[in-house]
């Protein structure tokens, strides 16, 4: 027998013997009183198979109630108002409680489905994470996707190419990266948890694209109608792809950020063993190139003068020396000394040592007389000021002026450099203080960055701005704890 007309065969034969039953009892009991077994065997019928059975149920019991038990017997005929409201409410019964149990069937139904849908999701994303490899974990989601009656291909897409599911064509490739590039969909959208195909002009079974925040779903789903069971599995399916991608790309991001430490430390070391070892022999070129000058050398004058342009690059070559060193240091974690100074005075030690460099040059100095002290590195923050009016000279112009101030702001001391000259370009000021970066052909762009370091080392900040003169460096300074007492 068809499986399908199965039910409807027992609902008729469970009809017929309990019909047979009712005429068995009927000489001891009123038939009346028996007909409610017709609406357990209703109730029966649509628990157990659904609402068409338990209808087909509640009829045949209706007629054969009506055949054998109501008079006239024999016939289906009815001979009063009695019997005819009796048989109308059997009937209105059987079908109500009929409707309420298939509808209660159909309920624990669409329950257990998502029970099981939630258990298999559950198992999935389970296995999604202990899986150590993130491709790994992609194919394993592709593969459930495929799994799915109405999924015909189930595929994901990077950056870099295609990363899982089913193969794509150069040209799906092409068309997921459109997607990704421009986050739009093709073809597809998720509305309420569910998958939801949309009309496009290659129909139902074209490929759809659906842009991630790392990647890209590519799929095609098939001609014959989805369950909405399996599009809020596939949705469910989409949303773990989604973790799974971001999941890959702060592992990539991670990889390439290790990459760059590792990178970094060795270039620190190669930058302080070579600043190490130039340091002695420079030392020693110096100190000869000095001697040769000297009048008990008996040089020329000529030579004298070759003599002192060598010593001159010498200096810039030990002074480029030293700011490799420096910046070694800072980058390893440069312990700071820090003690109380007066901002004034490491100021006024710099301006001191680069009396020559600033010779020609008018030099403002705005350093309030009471300014309380500071809590720095007296060395490293003579470096600050050495560096800002190096490059103050550099960039100013032949007589141009030069002002050094400081204020009071809050809980910190506000210092700057500023100088005559051309404006720094907006999209450079950011930029002027990264290791190796100049405007100068000839630079090596170390000074303002050990400048950034120094500062960021004494937990302050460091900008640079374009003012009506000209550029200005402000940094920030932590003021010195004073005891109390």
């Amino acid at each position: 027998m068809n499986r399908r007309l199965a039910p409807y065969a027992v609902a008729i034969a469970a009809a017929v013997a309990i019909t047979a039953v009712i005429g068995v009892v009927a000489p001891t009991a009123t038939p009346s009183a028996l007909s409610s077994l017709y609406l357990l065997l209703v109730l029966w019928v649509a628990a157990r198979w659904g609402r068409g059975p338990a209808i087909t149920g509640s009829v045949v019991a209706f007629l054969l109630y009506d055949f054998f038990f109501v008079p006239p017997v024999g016939t289906f005929n009815v001979r009063g108002p009695a019997e005819v409201l009796e048989l109308a409410v059997l009937l209105a019964v059987a079908l109500v409680t009929s409707q309420l149990a298939a509808s209660q069937r159909l309920a624990q139904g669409t329950a257990e489905a998502l029970a099981k849908d939630s258990r298999a999701l559950y198992e999935l994303a389970t296995s999604m994470l202990r899986a150590g490899d993130v491709s790994q974990a992609l194919e394993l989601v592709s593969d459930s996707a495929q799994k799915l009656p109405t999924v015909e291909r189930f595929a994901v897409a990077g950056e870099s190419g295609q990363l899982a599911g089913s193969p794509l064509t150069a040209d799906e490739l092409r068309q997921a990266g459109w997607s990704r590039e421009r986050a739009q969909a093709v073809g597809i959208a998720i509305k309420d948890g569910a998958v939801v195909p949309m009309k496009t002009h290659g129909g139902a079974s074209s490929v759809a694209y659906l842009p991630l925040q790392s990647g890209v779903v590519v799929l095609a789903l098939g001609d014959d109608h989805a369950e909405a069971s399996d599009m809020r599995t596939l949705a469910a399916l989409i949303g773990l792809t989604d973790l799974l991608l971001d999941r890959r790309r702060v592992t990539v991001e991670a990889e390439r950020a290790r990459g760059l430490e590792a990178s970094d430390r060795l270039k620190a070391a190669i930058l302080s063993s070579l600043s190490h070892e130039l340091k002695s022999p420079i030392a020693a070129l110096r100190a000869g190139l000095t001697a040769l000058t000297a009048p008990q050398a008996g040089l020329r004058d000529e030579q004298r003068e070759l003599l002192g342009d060598l010593d001159r690059q010498a200096a810039r070559l030990d002074r480029m020396v030293g700011d490799l060193l420096a910046l070694s240091r800072l980058e390893a974690g440069l312990e700071m000394e820090r003690e109380p100074h007066s901002l004034a005075e490491v100021a006024g030690a710099s301006l001191r040592q680069m009396r020559s460099l600033l010779k020609g040059h008018e030099v403002t100095v705005r350093i309030p007389d009471d300014l309380p002290p500071v809590e720095v590195d007296e060395m490293q923050l003579g470096r600050v000021f050495s560096n800002l009016l190096e490059n103050a000279v550099e960039w100013g112009p032949e007589r141009g002026g030069i002002e050094v101030g400081a204020v009071v702001i809050d809980d910190h001391v506000e210092a700057w450099v500023e100088n005559d000259g051309p404006a720094i370009p907006p999209a450079d000021l950011d930029r002027v203080f990264d290791t190796f970066w100049t405007r100068r052909s000839s630079g090596t762009g170390l000074g303002l960055a050990i400048v950034k370091r120094v500062v960021d080392a004494h937990g302050g900040v460091i900008r640079a701005e374009n003012r009506r003169r000209g550029p200005r460096f402000t940094f920030t300074l932590p003021l010195a704890h004073v005891a109390v007492g």
